[in-house]
């Protein structure tokens, strides 16, 4: 005689097995959010770094193009252009004499900071070389010299 029984329904041990199952998937889930939303954070942190970076930069080679000699700035704060933003930013600036005769060499870097104190979240660093405003400067003193007592010669003849 074999006894059929119906079954209706799952047993515990399927119920705890798909719970079990369901647990190690949402966990996974939760972990690929997390590395998202970090790496999503340190893209926004370095793109507003770069951006940080070219206007202290751009703003530096203006006062150079108007004959204010770049200076070493050691570390100073930058307000982040997003009110919202609880990253705090730093940038320093170091001007050396570049390879070549008449040349400085400029570097801009803006840092990220952790709030955390750990490593920084971001750091962009830029490098320019231009002409000394300096020499620039005597150059065009000496060649409005020379155009006066040019212009000065040729009024007296």
């Amino acid at each position: 005689m074999t006894h059929h029984r119906n079954r209706r329904g799952f047993s515990l041990l399927e119920i705890l097995l798909a719970l079990a199952i369901l647990g190690g998937a949402l966990a996974m889930l939760s972990q690929i959010a997390e590395t998202g939303t970090s790496a999503a954070r340190e893209a926004r942190d370095l793109s507003v770094a770069r951006l940080m970076c070219q206007s202290k930069l751009s703003e530096t080679l203006l006062d150079a193009a108007s004959g204010i000699t770049p200076q070493t700035i050691i570390t100073a704060p930058l307000p982040s252009f997003d009110s919202g933003s609880m990253t705090t930013f730093n940038y320093s600036i170091e001007v050396q004499p570049a390879s070549l005769d008449g040349l400085l060499s400029l570097r801009v870097t803006v840092v990220a900071e952790n709030p955390n104190g750990g490593s920084p979240l971001a750091t962009f660093v830029l490098t320019r070389w231009l002409v000394d405003p300096a020499l620039g400067l005597e150059a065009a003193e000496a060649e409005a010299e020379a155009m006066k007592a040019l212009e000065s010669e040729e009024a007296a003849l």
